[in-house]
């Protein structure tokens, strides 16, 4: 992070030039269900996405619309994936794109689209065509830049999340401000492993918008946004299980007159990431059933792809995640799922430390003070570090606990 970045309170509407919205169509059993954030101006425009092989109708719609320069908006709707649903899906999908474009005055491909819910269902488009169209109508910018907008937007995209996400952050360039606003969701089936669409190749699901005011070239703001996306959301996870319908999109209008060029492109890569690792811990610490954020730190690895490939092994266990549940510091889960990374190391230097409580040094258990260790485990944030005495690189993921809702929440959830 920048040492003059400065969060404040907004989202996806704070930078300027961006609107957002929100309005219920009845594919949630309450609430709103769908989302329209809107530039004032054609914005430059990148995305990564979902590396699952069974990908959803508005995931490939998004990537085909993203080999354009510009996009004007991204529409969204909860309750229904739009996957697994044949040339129906992309039909329908086509057909939230054209709404929009239509009542905004803009080409339907400047429209990007993402859906989350229940995969496997025809979109009820005599539900969601009349209520985005409204939706789209009613946007003024005069409604459409307030905080209270910028929550009903976060929200209206929830599946089994239990609150909304969103962040904005804002950091000088040449003396000039530049602002970064996004918005998340998630708690279940959360695994991002996201990555451009350059063609064919490549429930609960990780959806997150992001906006800023910056101007940058397109191939700059991919670049930016896998770097990002790679250090904050593609190292989250809450039980392994990667989505049909991750996406993380892009926009930027370049409304506060500053240039993003090779210069001053790790600032603003900082500024980004903080913004989406802000968001990664937030879908982390409200996982379904979670009790508690977990933080996973990895030190000492030969290089970085190491060091990530530990850190999410040991977020992943079902068997460390459960003890952290039961406030039960059982290092040997976490030297096991460590050991089994597929990763090559020492165990004889191997060292692992449960908040302030080292438990394993060197390849041997310590004198730890149990209750201490419990204590630590008792809290709503716990880190685990792990050592491992090879190199110098290191990776931080984030993760949760596995509780009993859990099982309950997806043994009841209709699929």
């Amino acid at each position: 992070m920048n040492s003059d970045t400065h969060f404040l309170d907004g989202g996806v509407a704070s930078p300027q030039g961006f609107q957002s919205f929100s309005a219920r169509a009845g594919l949630k059993t309450s609430g709103d269900d769908i989302v329209l954030v809107i530039s004032d101006s054609p914005a430059t425009s990148a995305g990564v996405f979902t590396q699952n092989r069974v990908k959803a109708a508005p995931v490939l719609l998004c990537a085909e619309h993203l080999q354009n320069e510009t996009a004007r908006a991204i529409v969204a709707n909860a309750g229904n994936a739009n996957c697994c649903t044949g040339e129906q899906g992309m039909s329908d999908t086509r057909a939230m794109c054209e709404i929009v474009a239509r009542e905004i005055g803009c080409a339907a491909h400047e429209i990007l689209v993402c859906s989350t819910g229940i995969i496997g269902h025809a979109l009820p488009m005599e539900k969601l065509a009349p209520a985005l169209q409204s939706l789209a109508r009613k946007s003024t910018p005069e409604n459409g830049r307030t905080f209270e907008t910028n929550e009903a937007a976060a929200r209206a995209f929830m599946t089994t999340d239990t609150r909304p996400k969103f962040f904005a952050a804002q950091a000088k360039f040449d003396g000039k401000i530049v602002t970064i606003g996004g918005q998340a969701k998630g708690a279940g089936m959360i695994a991002p492993e996201m990555a451009a669409l350059n063609g064919s190749d490549l429930h609960a699901t990780m959806l997150c918008f992001l906006t800023t005011d910056a101007r940058i070239e397109k191939s700059l703001l991919q670049s930016a946004l896998e770097k990002s996306v790679e250090r904050s959301l593609n190292s989250t996870t809450i039980d392994g299980d990667t989505s049909t319908n991750d996406s993380c999109l892009i926009l930027a209008n370049g409304a506060s007159g500053v240039e993003i060029t090779e210069e001053n492109f790790v600032p603003f890569c900082a500024l980004l990431e903080s913004v989406c690792v802000a968001l990664a811990k937030e879908i982390a610490r409200d996982g379904e059933g979670a009790t508690k954020l977990v933080t996973v730190e990895i030190a000492g690895a030969k290089n970085e792809a190491d060091a990530k490939s530990i850190a999410m092994t040991v977020a992943n266990s079902p068997l460390v995640k459960t003890a952290i549940f039961g406030r039960d510091p059982n290092w040997g889960r976490i030297c096991a799922a460590a050991g089994r990374a597929g990763i090559a190391f020492d165990a004889a230097k191997l060292g692992v430390q449960i908040g302030a409580v080292e438990v394993f040094r060197e390849g041997e258990p310590t004198a730890f003070s149990l209750a201490d260790a419990e204590a630590a485990m008792s809290e709503n944030e716990l880190t685990i570090r792990v050592t491992l005495g090879e190199g110098n690189a290191k990776w931080t993921a984030w993760t949760c606990d596995f509780s009993y809702d859990y099982v309950k929440i997806n043994a009841e959830y209709h699929t």
